[in-house]
């Protein structure tokens, strides 16, 4: 704001006032009159505000034409591509006084979708997002930290036709495209990029490779109990005479059991159903050796805290007992070699499973008897395996026989 000051060597008032540069600036109004010199300096200040701003949009002006003369020479010369267009957006922006445009990176993106499903997916699926991601990112090389807009579809056809290269089944890779697809289509969604350059791309044609699990036989079941050692003998008997899936049987507490009823009491993981079966003779002679926990506690101490899946999982863990007790699965898909594909078999923890199912058809049990054990969500599901009263289902388990 403008203001009047005199000096001692002085009659006439000086004016203080912003200049159109910025600066303070300091006149004499050649009057000895102190309202005349007001009127004087808040004028000079207002003249100098009005040319200050017809500077900014002389230059705004300059700024905005320059940037459609470079979209001009970049359309006719046919370099106007996405980055460009941002860069030419920005200016304008700039030019008239506005922020510019945030530009996510795929990396960035990639995070941050990862980050905002932690807390709504199983813990599984949360390392599968992180693996995809991480192969995807490392594949992009330097485009991982540009805009979106720097991956289109040749890239998405690239990394595709690059999965399959390496020796990944085509139900992996199409798999891994479906989910990078959906991981694009929320950049779309929010207005972040024009087009998922996922979208459109074909899938790889599926080999029909019989890949389904085959149920252990008897024997088979019987070899596996002798060779296994502590908790891992007491979760072959319950998963081959319960028909639970290796999760659900690996994380089984002491209060899902009860001794008094001879029963088994859990919820599911996979389907959420809420299952009651009575304990086999043969895991119940198993428990006696065991020492007895409480509410919490795990049933399988050695076993409740690991993964399923990788190297270190239940499920390699499993495999290598097979091998141990020469029970030898049938090979189902082999990898290729020097491949980031790996063999498939057609026998494993979850062929106890198949055991458990095919051993209540073998006696006759009636399939909604059957179903209400092993947990099946549906009658087409349960034929891949091939509300009763408490009776039957104890009638129905103990007919399992595993041979001593």
């Amino acid at each position: 704001m403008a203001s009047v000051f005199r000096r001692p060597d002085s009659q006439c008032w000086f004016a203080a006032y912003r200049a159109a540069d910025g600066r303070r600036a300091k006149v004499t109004t050649k009057t000895t009159d102190k309202k005349e010199a007001q009127r004087i300096a808040d004028r000079l200040e207002l003249e100098a505000r009005e040319a200050c701003q017809k500077r900014k949009e002389s230059t705004s002006l300059n700024g905005v034409n320059a940037a459609i003369q470079r979209a001009t020479q970049l359309a006719v010369s046919g370099r106007l591509d996405s980055h460009a267009a941002r860069d030419l957006i920005n200016d304008l922006l700039t030019a008239a006084g506005q922020d510019t445009l945030d530009a996510v990176t795929n990396r960035d993106w990639c995070d941050n979708w990862r980050k905002s499903k932690a807390g709504a997916v199983k813990e599984r699926s949360r390392m599968k997002y992180e693996q995809v991601s991480r192969n995807w990112l490392a594949f992009l090389n330097g485009k991982a930290d540009k805009p979106l807009e720097a991956v289109g579809k040749s890239d998405a056809i690239a990394y595709r036709d690059r999965l399959a290269k390496e020796g990944l089944a085509a139900r992996t890779v199409n798999q891994t495209m479906k989910l990078l697809r959906g991981i694009y289509s929320e950049a779309v969604e929010q207005g972040l990029i024009g087009r998922n350059p996922f979208a459109g791309v074909d899938r790889l044609r599926e080999d029909a490779v019989d890949v389904r699990r085959v149920p252990f036989t008897a024997n088979e079941v019987a070899t596996l109990i002798s060779k296994a050692k502590g908790d891992w003998r007491g979760l072959i008997i319950l998963a081959a005479t319960s028909g639970l899936r290796l999760m659900d049987a690996a994380r089984l507490e002491w209060r899902n059991l009860d001794l008094g009823a001879l029963l088994l009491r859990v919820k599911t993981a996979k389907t959420g159903v809420a299952l009651t079966l009575p304990l086999h003779p043969q895991f119940l002679e198993w428990l006696k050796e065991q020492p007895r926990g409480i509410g919490a506690a795990p049933v399988f101490p050695s076993l409740a805290n690991k993964g399923g899946a990788g190297k270190s999982g239940l499920s390699m863990a499993f495999k290598r007992l097979m091998e141990r007790a020469k029970v030898c699965p049938e090979i189902a898909r082999e990898a290729k070699a020097n491949s980031r594909g790996r063999t498939t078999s057609k026998k494993s923890f979850h062929s106890l499973r198949h055991f458990a199912a095919t051993q209540l058809a073998a006696n006759g049990v009636r399939a909604e008897i059957a179903r209400a054990i092993t947990g099946h969500a549906d009658a087409d599901t349960h034929a891949n395996y091939i509300a009763p009263d408490l009776a039957s289902l104890r009638s129905a388990v103990s007919g399992i026989q595993i041979p001593a």
